[in-house]
């Protein structure tokens, strides 16, 4: 196997090969990690640079990424992460390094963080207000790029400059609340919300798989578990029956903990990621049966407080991302005509929705198994109560007059 040899990236290269094996990470991807220190080692020795830093990995990937397949891009992205995280001390980087903060300058951060603490004061879970956050921040960076630099400097001239160029109407509503909240706040002289447009994001179906289409899918994963076609199908089936018989959301699943499985009393108890609010939701036989035959057989001696590990070092849980293409690849597996419905793990959170309106179960109840804290938040799925809405159809009024004459054909529209 061919080495890096240019004296800037051996030591760095040999650091990350001690930091993977220590690790737990197999032959393969120690493989794959010196194949791309050779490249990058090439890629030094052609620009005759004898010392890395991040600018070089920076060239590095640019011309990487444009010679070859896309496929790789991700791979060779972390392992230029790992090789920037050791040449500046901070560690080693197990996963890929998630998107740095735009930076901003010293006094509107601290009004950042100000508005951070207002909404976790409010009683925010921390999801909320990490997005409020993200969509402030990217909307003060706005204001940075036109020279803005402090409160005092803002104007309603600079907000409207900034919002037409705001990307997602998604981040409108906190844009807005931010303003009101410096306004209230006394870090602006007027209150500059009212400039912010209310625009309504378009609320689609939810996608929705029938009783029949579930049973297949789970049928097919069921087969492969059983069977071994997949080293992974036991677990794949166990959190598969998760989503489709509780509705939990892929983020519960995949983070799913041993301490939250009681299988004396056949209960699983959990705090949602999303709402940060307990939910209880009973341990089915069904449910039990698999996540037993996983843990027994197929998950291992792993210390790992997480139910459903990765098959790869560091052997930490599943991603929700590898849930949602397990999902996909099973729907396809099944044969089932898509038909312009989504195939992430999510669409059984809105299918288990769907079959309990349509077979009479009261919306609280819905609500409830479903963990929604907002008492509101199940009337998405009013949407998809066919036979209810059936029942409040109305009979046309028969036409008469001139609108009868045009429909009958006896009289032309002028």
């Amino acid at each position: 196997m061919e080495v890096a040899s240019n004296p800037g990236i051996v030591p760095l290269a040999e650091a990350l090969f001690v930091e993977m094996r220590e690790s737990g990470f197999g032959s393969h991807c120690l493989t794959c990690t010196a194949r791309y220190a050779k490249h990058l080692s090439d890629f030094m020795d052609r620009e005759d640079l004898r010392v890395y830093d991040e600018m070089t990995g920076s060239a590095f990937l640019e011309e990487f990424c444009q010679t070859h397949h896309g496929a790789t891009h991700q791979r060779i992205k972390l392992f230029i992460a790992r090789i920037n995280a050791i040449q500046s001390g901070a560690g080693f980087i197990a996963h890929r390094k998630l998107a740095v903060p735009a930076a901003l300058p010293v006094k509107l951060e601290m009004l950042l963080e100000r508005y951070r603490q207002y909404c976790a004061g409010k009683g925010n879970c921390e999801t909320t207000v990490q997005r409020n956050e993200h969509c402030c921040r990217s909307f003060l960076k706005l204001l940075e790029d036109d020279g803005i630099c402090d409160s005092d400097e803002i104007t309603s001239a600079t907000v409207s400059a900034a919002l037409l160029r705001v990307t997602s109407v998604r981040a409108l509503p906190a844009i807005r609340t931010f303003l009101r909240f410096l306004a209230e706040n006394k870090h602006l002289e007027c209150d500059y919300s009212f400039l912010v447009p209310h625009v309504r994001p378009p609320q689609p179906i939810p996608s929705v798989y029938s009783v029949e289409e579930i049973q297949r899918i789970e049928a097919q994963v069921r087969y492969d578990a059983i069977n071994g076609i997949t080293t992974i199908g036991k677990r794949d089936y166990a959190m598969l029956l998760m989503a489709t018989r509780l509705g939990l959301r892929p983020c519960d699943i995949v983070s799913l903990t041993f301490s939250e499985l009681d299988f004396k009393k056949e209960a699983i108890r959990i705090v949602q990621e999303k709402t940060d609010t307990p939910l209880e939701l009973p341990m089915l036989p069904i449910i039990r049966d698999a996540l037993l035959d996983y843990i027994n057989h197929a998950r291992g001696s792993h210390s790992n407080q997480y139910v459903f590990l990765s098959i790869q070092p560091p052997y930490s849980h599943v991603s929700t991302g590898t849930f949602s293409c397990d999902v996909r690849n099973a729907i396809l597996a099944a044969g089932i005509d898509r038909n312009g419905r989504g195939v992430c793990a999510r669409v059984f959170r809105s299918s288990l929705a769907s079959s309990m309106v349509n077979d009479g179960v009261p919306y609280e109840v819905a609500r409830q198994t479903l963990g929604h804290r907002d008492k509101n938040a199940i009337r998405h799925y009013a949407k998809l109560d066919v036979k209810q809405l059936r029942l409040y159809a109305l009979e046309p009024p028969a036409a008469t007059g001139r609108f009868a004459e045009i429909l009958s054909g006896r009289c032309a529209v002028k």
